[in-house]
């Protein structure tokens, strides 16, 4: 049986008196929110790691740089587990597994050993964005995939945006050491909430028909059947490489953002440790604007008629991309003003920067949906993933060595506007075409999507 993907506007349906999926996504927000503490500490510990262990930035970047090594392979396997045996344990066990991996830092005293401690977070964080994909797909109608994967990518944001404060508080009261151990057990309190309040969608009691007849609108759309492609199968495919090669580019922008803004602060403006905590804090509520405001901007283009949710969404993601390219080029005018006024202007910008970066995160998280079957969402959005985590692994490195080598962080802006133009135009060139596979025999069956 072949599955064919209709890229057209889904039929209008009455939205549900019910607001489960909702409640779904809360958790998965809560989530992301831990997740992106864990990595956010690095960044936050960077200063005083340096001061008391005479770590360079180029060191820093090696460690940003292992994590995402070891994220961006543990995707392989990850999407195909959740994809078989479902996301519901794999992501409670990954959280518990990631805590103890933050916590471990905090015991660590030697280069190797924080490398260790950095990989097997990026191994045990590599099931929680597909096994959040699967979750968005399963609970969610295609048209509000869009504003949930937003959400969720928000709620990654939102750890840098306002609690900042807090860390930078902990490590200047506490020391560095403190700060990974707190963040490790809180997220060991978020697992056990996750496991003990998340089910499936087949399985949840709570879930009323009219909820579930929203839920499942467009679903066929999307599984003409259950037998599955071989894995190897979706490297074949342009579309594949095309968002794998675009995610990338937006990976290394956003890497470089969560690894050295409190050192580029702190460098290029003589910032006091202390008082990190608001100017760091502004780029991330930048981010978390771009994010919801992206998911709705999105939804509201696939309303208008004649246009589909794919279409929208990538309208949407080579926009961004394009924008953030515009930005970064600017940001090293920061120069041409004085320590306050220039600061301000870098703030603004990066603010900018990252609401353009968030919109391509929470899109480029939608495209699975609409380039596969149901039964491989998972393992689409992992391998999309690990192309972009490959570029996470690059960037932190590239831009440690150049901070090292110049004493400056402008250079780092230009390569990043380059390769966020490069993206734009990979996503727009290369990922036209569906990757169906529910079958090798429907993978051979490729069908034009309408493009940009």
């Amino acid at each position: 049986m072949h599955t064919h993907f209709k890229d057209a506007p889904m039929r209008a349906l009455p939205k549900p008196r019910g607001r489960r999926r909702w409640y779904v996504l809360a958790l998965l927000c809560l989530l992301a929110l831990v997740n992106n503490i864990d990595r956010l500490a690095l960044s936050i510990a960077a200063p005083a790691m340096q001061a008391d262990l005479g770590i360079t930035a180029t060191e820093i970047g090696l460690l940003g740089s292992a994590f995402s090594l070891f994220y961006a392979f543990g995707q392989l396997p990850a999407g195909w587990f959740v994809d078989r045996f479902g996301p519901r344990w794999l992501l409670g066990i990954s959280v518990m597994v990631w805590s103890a991996a933050t916590a471990a830092m905090g015991i660590s005293n030697s280069l190797g050993a924080f490398v260790c401690a950095r990989a097997a977070l990026g191994i045990a964080e590599a099931p929680s964005l597909p096994s959040t994909n699967k979750i968005v797909t399963q609970w969610f109608p295609r048209r509000e995939q869009g504003i949930a994967n937003a959400s969720w990518d928000a709620a990654l944001k939102v750890g840098p945006a306002f609690l900042t404060f807090a860390l930078v508080w902990v490590v200047a009261e506490l020391g560095w050491r403190t700060m990974f151990y707190f963040a490790g057990a809180a997220g060991i309190v978020v697992a056990i909430v996750f496991l003990a309040s998340f089910r499936d969608v087949n399985r949840c009691r709570q879930l009323g028909s009219e909820e579930r007849q929203w839920i499942d609108q467009d679903h066929e759309l999307l599984s003409g059947t259950k037998s599955r492609a071989p894995w190897l199968t979706l490297f074949k495919r342009r579309s594949m490489w095309g968002m794998m090669a675009g995610f990338f580019c937006n990976m290394w922008v956003y890497q470089t953002f969560l690894v050295f803004i409190p050192l580029f602060i702190i460098k290029q403006f003589g910032v006091k440790f202390a008082s990190l905590g608001l100017v760091a804090s502004v780029p991330w509520i930048g981010a978390i604007i771009g994010d919801l405001a992206s998911g709705v901007l999105s939804g509201k283009l696939a309303a208008r008629p004649g246009w589909s949710t794919l279409r929208a969404k990538k309208v949407t993601l080579v926009g961004a991309l394009l924008l953030q390219a515009v930005v970064l080029a600017l940001l090293p005018l920061n120069s041409l003003f004085g320590a306050t006024q220039g600061l301000t202007f870098a703030v603004l910008l990066m603010a900018f920067a990252l609401g353009f970066n968030g919109a391509v995160v929470a899109h480029a998280w939608s495209l699975p949906a609409e380039v596969t079957a149901a039964s491989t969402v998972a393992s689409v959005g992992a391998v999309q993933n690990f192309g972009g985590f490959l570029g996470a692994t690059v960037s932190p490195l590239v831009a440690g060595v150049i901070v090292d080598a110049t004493g400056s962080f402008a250079s780092v802006f230009v390569i990043s506007a380059f390769v966020s133009v490069l993206g734009a135009g990979i996503y727009h060139w290369f990922v036209r075409q569906p990757i169906i596979a529910a079958s090798e025999d429907a993978l051979n069956a490729s069908i034009q999507i309408s493009a940009t």
